[in-house]
């Protein structure tokens, strides 16, 4: 099995795929919700929603990359 087609680099992949998603959402419904013109509190509220979920991501995805990286 090369390194190209191993199932690490697929899900490292699909990793980085969620991750651009998900910054590419929230960018896109920023603009959208117009949270530049919302109240301080609101967008405090954006911002933190935006990094809990972008932690999530980020944690799940390391998990199933460990697994994978295990054989598992």
């Amino acid at each position: 099995m090369t390194h190209a087609q191993s199932p690490a680099r697929a899900y490292f992949l699909r990793f980085l795929a969620a991750i651009a998603a998900l910054h590419l959402s929230a960018i896109g419904l920023y603009h959208w919700l117009d949270v530049a013109h919302m109240t301080d509190r609101r967008q405090r509220w954006f911002a933190w929603s935006w990094m809990a979920v972008t932690v999530g991501v980020v944690f799940a995805g390391l998990q199933r990359l460990k697994r994978a990286r295990r054989g598992r």
